[in-house]
């Protein structure tokens, strides 16, 4: 018989997936890194908008969130550093423009140790909470500050306002790169940083620095405590005062003066900075942050007024031919202002006794008052 052969129906396998080629899957991982940066930056931008202001030692917390409480009560505010702080009195300075028949009514919001760049932003916070009545705005005048000591590189003071506004303009001033609309360093200064040549060691470090400043700030490093020390912590009224003053108008009076041996030294620095002829000129990277800080005060509808304080370190600075849209009003110089120089009223070659603050105040609100009437500040 014979036989058959029977061929089994066996379904045949389907053929195998497409492999991804290497450069589909270089592609696929490269969108999806993509993807994922760009919703973690979104994350940290969006946090940073929603968090409270952070709380930032030696009055800056205290000084902002009292401003921001009475922000429409204010029309005349002045920051700065110490030569700001504990020299200005609004109670001097509103007492003698009443008296002038243009009454103001002002605040301090100097603050121990501030320079550019964290004038400029701690600036832009006030001038975003909109303050409805703000009429003139006296800024420090003094050059860009690049370095921080190293004791100091750790603290928030040194985090908080590192945007990129701040820190690009940093990297420019330390790479020569200019302020124009191109980002263009210095071939020559590049080449130095890179081979470690001369101090710029030290420049190398600064803009690491910067950059790491940058990262650490835009994702919200150290920001949890903030939350909760919005809402669970209250300033005390010894607090308060300690920063805001006894006329909670951010002024704080310094007492004492010099020994005699520190007036002698005073007195041998002031003649020796006085002795020098040739003026100091703003860098341009100075000068361009206060074009922007006069450009971000005239868009509230205020007149931006820029202060050169009498210190020893700022006797030959001028300001003039730097753009500025701005009055600026100099005490600088002791040929001018000798009463502002003497070591009786001095505390050191930064700062005078509360007696020479005073004297100061007064001097500033009759030149203000006299450029308000002749049409200087509008």
């Amino acid at each position: 018989m014979p036989v058959r052969e029977v061929v089994s129906q066996i379904p045949a396998e389907p053929p195998p997936p497409h492999q991804a080629t290497g450069r589909n899957t270089l592609i696929r991982g490269v969108t999806n890194s993509v993807i994922g940066v760009a919703a973690f930056l979104i994350t940290c931008i969006g946090l940073r908008a929603l968090l409270p202001f952070p709380e930032i030692d030696g009055g800056v917390s205290q000084k902002f969130r009292f401003f921001a409480a009475h922000k429409d009560e204010f029309d005349t505010l002045f920051i700065g550093s110490s030569r700001v702080y504990f020299q200005i009195s609004p109670a001097v300075f509103d007492r003698v423009t009443r008296e002038s028949g243009l009454p103001t009514r002002s605040f301090n919001f100097g603050i121990g140790g501030m320079y550019l760049p964290e004038t400029a932003y701690l600036l832009e916070q006030i001038l975003n909470l909109k303050p409805r009545n703000l009429k003139w705005v006296f800024i420090e005048y003094d050059d860009l500050q690049t370095k921080w000591s190293p004791e100091n590189q750790t603290s928030r003071r040194a985090l908080y306002w590192a945007d990129w506004k701040r820190v690009s303009l940093l990297w420019r001033k330390l790479t020569d790169a200019g302020t124009g609309a191109f980002w263009r360093p210095n071939p020559e200064k590049l080449r130095e940083i890179v081979l470690r040549h001369g101090d710029e060691e030290n420049t190398r470090s600064l803009l690491t620095f910067y950059v790491t400043q940058f990262e650490r700030n835009y994702t919200n490093v150290s920001r949890g405590a903030d939350v909760l020390n919005h809402f669970s912590s209250r300033d005390t009224k010894e607090r308060r005062a300690r920063y805001l003053g006894a006329g909670d108008d951010g002024y704080v009076p310094r007492a004492g003066g010099m020994s005699p041996s520190q007036a002698a030294a005073y007195e041998r620095a002031l003649a020796s900075a006085m002795a020098q002829t040739d003026s100091r000129p703003p860098s341009p990277y100075t000068a361009h942050a206060y074009r922007q800080c006069a450009q971000e005060v005239r868009s509230i509808g205020a007149a931006p007024i820029f202060l050169i304080t009498p210190s020893t370190t700022e006797i030959n600075f001028a300001a003039q031919g730097t753009g500025l849209t701005g009055v600026v009003m100099a005490f600088n110089n002791p040929r001018a202002y000798p009463n502002l120089f003497s070591s009786s009223v001095r505390r050191d070659g930064q700062h005078l006794t509360k007696v020479g603050a005073e004297e100061f105040t007064r001097i500033v609100a009759t030149n203000f008052v006299e450029l308000v009437r002749a049409g200087d500040i509008k």
